[in-house]
């Protein structure tokens, strides 16, 4: 598995950030159901964090069902997992499209500068952009 990409200096906490890309990865078939996860030693180390931390973003992942810990063989994506993850994104993308309709309301922008201003970003007219998918404009 390739390494996560964590920042220190986000306001989403470190046990967050290991959360949701590990159900990305799930989600986009990079980890696929049965594919072993890090243990929490090993991805700890690797990240260069405290062990509790990474133990609380596993602990939260096998509640949602997204991985499986089988006693002394490891940590594993669960056989739910790729819909699982694809519900939780779901659910994440409306929540900020929420936001993003809350706030353009808050400012009274239209619908229609709204549909622009997003067909811009999307479209990568705008430059520096990240794009669907991790690209940049």
């Amino acid at each position: 598995m390739r390494s996560l990409a964590i920042d220190t200096r986000s306001a989403t906490p470190v046990y967050l950030q290991i959360m949701e890309q590990l159900r990305d990865r799930v989600s986009e078939g990079d980890l696929p159901s049965g594919s072993p996860v890090p243990s929490v030693r090993q991805m700890a180390t690797d990240l260069g964090i405290n062990p509790n931390t990474v133990a609380k973003a596993y602990m939260l992942l096998e509640r949602e069902g997204i991985i499986v810990t089988v006693r002394r063989r490891g940590t594993f994506v669960a056989e739910s997992a790729p819909a699982r993850a694809r519900e939780s994104l779901d659910t994440r993308v409306e929540s900020a499209v929420e936001r993003i309709l809350d706030e353009s309301a808050a400012l009274g922008v239209d619908r229609q500068r709204l549909l622009d201003a997003l067909r811009r970003r999307l479209l990568g007219d705008v430059p520096g952009t990240r794009l669907p998918g991790g690209k940049e404009s």
